[in-house]
């Protein structure tokens, strides 16, 4: 099997799928700002893409705390590549995910139990101007 290629990850406020199949992607971000925790914040998406595959494929995005390895939020599931040339995106939305403190986060994202790509999350204070 030939070795899969992150195509992208991103965290976004918002992710649209539009009828053609072209994504939108709102807002973009590394960082969240909560003033109690533990924090949940306003519903937000990932956009995890992956190429150079064909055929069916199982995949996981894990977002854990970094000191602690506490799973935050991990979505499972498959998807299939008609050919190698393809980009599967993958756009999951994500509601209620609850950040224990402040600190730093890392999405993980796996292809056939292989990580094939990481994201760094900042979990902060506001900053006092």
């Amino acid at each position: 099997m030939d070795e899969p290629v992150l195509a992208g990850l991103l965290f976004a406020d918002k992710i649209i799928t539009e009828d053609n199949g072209k994504k939108a992607i709102i807002g973009t971000f590394t960082r969240f700002f909560g003033s109690q925790f533990p924090a949940s914040f306003p519903p937000w998406a990932i956009y995890a893409a992956v190429t150079n595959v064909s055929g069916e494929h199982a995949f996981s995005l894990q977002l854990f705390e970094a000191e602690s390895n506490q799973m935050i939020v991990q979505l499972t599931g498959k998807f299939e590549a008609h050919q190698k040339t393809d980009v599967v995106e993958l756009t999951p939305a994500i509601m209620g995910a609850v950040f224990p403190k402040i600190g730093k986060y890392t999405l993980l994202f796996l292809v056939d139990g292989e990580p094939i790509g990481a994201r760094t999350l900042l979990v902060e204070v506001p900053k006092e101007r």
